[in-house]
C-alpha cells in the first residue's frame, strides 16, 4: 500500500479528476497550488511511488502532460 502525503493526496487527485477526461491533462491546468515549484516537488514524487507518468510537450517545454498510471 502506496501512503500519500496531504500534498501528493490533493496532486493526486486532481489529476485523477482531470482536464477534458478523467486521469489526464496538462500539468499547468490540474496544479491545485497555484505554484510551479510546489507543484513540480510533488509530481516529482508521485513519480517516484510509480503513480504518475509525466510527459514534456516538445512544442511547448513548459508544458507536461500527466496521465496516471493504471494500477493493477
Amino acid at each position: 500500500m502506496i501512503t500519500l502525503t496531504d500534498k501528493e493526496q490533493l496532486l493526486y487527485s486532481s489529476i485523477e479528476e482531470g482536464m477534458d477526461s478523467p486521469g489526464c491533462g496538462w500539468l499547468h491546468e490540474l496544479d491545485p497550488f497555484n505554484n510551479c515549484h510546489t507543484c513540480a516537488g510533488v509530481l516529482g514524487a508521485l513519480i517516484s511511488k510509480g503513480l504518475v507518468h509525466s510527459y514534456q510537450d516538445e512544442d511547448a517545454p513548459d508544458c507536461y502532460w500527466v496521465t496516471l498510471v493504471e494500477q493493477a
